[in-house]
């Protein structure tokens, strides 16, 4: 994960915080994975609906 990247994941997670809102260790793993373009948005989504039983549309 790039400097620059680092950077907005800990504004966006600081913020986050700050509202009280805390993402899961997957929903972080997923963001670092498509920061490091492992992962494609669009399928990170489709995981966390399957996981929660949701589907598209």
């Amino acid at each position: 994960m790039s400097r620059e990247t680092q950077q907005y994941m800990k504004y966006t997670l600081s913020t986050q915080a700050i509202e009280r809102i805390i993402p899961s260790e997957e929903a972080i793993l997923l963001c670092q994975k498509i920061s490091d373009g492992k992962l494609n948005a669009n399928t990170a989504v489709d995981k966390i609906k399957q996981k929660y039983g949701l589907t598209r549309g």
